[in-house]
C-alpha cells in the first residue's frame, strides 16, 4: 500500500469499510450499555474519497440526526479540529430561534457551514481559538459559555414510555406481558429501566380522566 495511501484505499476496500462510534459512560448504572452507532464510509453528499472529517459529518447526519460541519487538521505534535452543529430548536434550555421555520435554519446554519470549511488546516493549527472566532464569524453574533460546561441530559421518562406502550396497541402489550409477565424497557442513552406489570399496563391503555395517580416504578 502506497505511503500516501486515501482512507478509501487503506480501510474501505470493495466498499466494505464501517465506522463505527462508541459512547461508553464512564460511571455506567446498573443495566447501561454501552451505545454503538454504525455507519458505512461515506460522505453525506456524496464526496467521491471521503476524508475523516467527512465520514464523520455522515455519522452524525445519519446516527444522530444532526447536521454537522468538521475541520480537522494535524501534525506531528498537535491534532485539532473545528465542530460546527445545528442543534434541534425545540426543547427546554436549546438556544435555536422558535420564530424560524426549518428553511430558514438549514439556510443560516448552511452559511456558518460554509465559513467554516474556509478554514485552513494550517489556521487551525496555529491560530488560538479567539482569533478563529473572529476570522471566520465576524459578522455573526457570537456567544461564550466559559464558565458553563457541558452536560448530559437525558429526555427519557416514564410517561414517554407509557407512550411508547400506548402506540404499540393494548393487544401486542398483553401479549408481551403473558409471555414475560412485565414490560421492561430500558434507555439506550443514559441506561434507566422502566418496568410495567400489568397494572401498570392497563392504566397505560385507560382514559385520563379514570387513571390513578402516577407512580415512579422503575430501575
Amino acid at each position: 500500500m502506497a505511503a500516501d495511501a486515501h482512507l478509501q484505499e487503506l480501510v474501505n476496500v470493495n466498499g466494505r469499510g464501517r465506522c463505527a462510534i462508541t459512547l461508553d459512560p464512564k460511571d455506567r448504572v446498573p443495566g447501561q450499555q454501552a451505545y454503538q452507532g454504525v455507519v458505512p464510509l461515506n460522505a453525506t453528499y456524496g464526496a467521491g474519497q471521503p476524508n475523516l472529517a467527512d465520514v464523520l459529518e455522515h455519522y452524525m447526519r445519519q446516527s444522530e440526526q444532526l447536521d454537522t460541519k468538521l475541520v480537522l487538521a494535524a501534525d506531528g505534535k498537535v491534532a485539532a479540529g473545528l465542530l460546527i452543529q445545528r442543534l434541534p430548536a425545540e426543547g427546554k434550555g436549546n438556544l435555536g430561534d422558535q420564530d424560524m421555520d426549518a428553511a430558514e435554519q438549514l439556510e443560516h446554519f448552511n452559511r456558518i457551514a460554509t465559513l467554516a470549511s474556509s478554514l485552513t488546516g494550517e489556521e487551525l493549527l496555529q491560530l488560538d481559538v479567539e482569533t478563529i472566532l473572529r476570522r471566520l464569524f465576524w459578522q455573526e453574533k457570537i456567544l461564550r459559555f466559559d464558565a458553563q460546561a457541558p452536560r448530559f441530559a437525558c429526555t427519557c421518562s416514564r410517561e414517554r414510555v407509557a407512550g411508547m406502550i400506548r402506540g404499540l396497541g393494548q393487544e401486542e402489550a398483553e401479549s408481551i406481558l403473558a409471555e414475560r409477565g412485565e414490560i421492561d424497557v430500558s434507555c439506550d442513552f443514559c441506561g434507566q429501566h422502566y418496568r410495567f406489570d400489568a397494572v401498570d399496563a392497563a392504566q397505560v391503555f385507560m382514559a385520563p380522566g379514570d387513571r390513578p395517580p402516577a407512580t415512579s416504578t422503575m430501575q
